[in-house]
This record gives structure tokens, sequence and C-alpha cells, in this order.
């Protein structure tokens, strides 16, 4: 996602939030003005959260660099913030050194790759071991590509 995409994507997440909270809170009505207020404080919060889930930046190695760590036995994985399957992979691989991260919102060039093995679609994590590409394998299909004897 480039620059001016991702921002529109969080400026829409950020304005869909923040209606459904004001939404909630007025369903609730006049009758309970506490309850009222706890529903949008909540919801600011939740907002909040979820915005800062998606803005965040996490782990990045470019591109230029990344590319030349494709190998057999060490993968190099295309994410984007906000993707849970990303975050999978993320949480179970992070302290793994035979794997580096690229985010692809970060870095226009693996946006273009990512999307070019993918039919156009930004579809992540997508993974390279030696001349396998992966579309969202799981951590221990990862795991066992990166065990498997050279």
């Amino acid at each position: 996602m480039s620059g001016p995409e991702r921002t529109r994507t969080l400026v829409s997440l950020t304005i869909t939030g923040l209606l459904a909270v004001a939404v909630a809170a007025a369903l609730v009505g006049t009758a309970n003005p506490g309850q009222r207020w706890a529903i949008l404080a909540g919801g600011l919060l939740f907002v909040a959260v979820l915005v800062g889930w998606h803005a965040r930046r996490g782990r990045h190695t470019p591109w230029a660099q990344a590319q030349q760590r494709i190998a057999p036995g060490h993968a190099v994985v295309l994410w984007k913030p906000g993707c849970t399957f990303c975050e999978v992979l993320l949480q179970a691989l992070r302290r793994d050194p035979r794997v580096t991260w690229v985010n692809v919102w970060a870095d226009p060039e693996a946006n273009t790759v990512v999307r070019a093995h993918n039919d156009g679609n930004e579809v992540t994590p997508t993974v390279f071991v030696g001349d396998q590409v992966l579309t969202n394998p799981s951590a221990a299909q990862l795991r066992d590509l990166l065990d498997a004897p050279r």
C-alpha cells in the first residue's frame, strides 16, 4: 500500500470507528448519561487501539537488502501492519534468525513484488524460501521448509 493509499485506509478506519461509537452512544439515548459516556470512552479507546494497530511500523528490512537473503534455509516474509495472519507468523517466528521481515507498506518495491505474486492483490504474508513462494503459510509449514535438508 502506497503512502496515500495507507493514509486513506487509516482515515476511513478512523471515521468509520468514530461514527460507530457515536451511533452506539446515541442509541443508548439520554435515559442513562453515565452509560452513554462509558460507551463513548470505551469506543474511543477501541478506535485509538485499532488505528494504532494499523499504523504501527514493526520489523522491516528494505526489499533491496532482503531479496539478497532469499535462499534455501532462509525466509523473507512480506507482511503488513494489521494483518492477522502476519501477526500470527511474527509471534511464532519473531526470534528466528533465519527469517527476514519486509513491511510492504514501508517499501513500494516490496509492495510491487507481493502484488506480482498474488494476481495484483496485496496478499500477506507472502514468503520466499529459496525458489519457493508461499502465500499465507502456517508457522509450522514455514519451519518445516526452513528445516528441510538442502
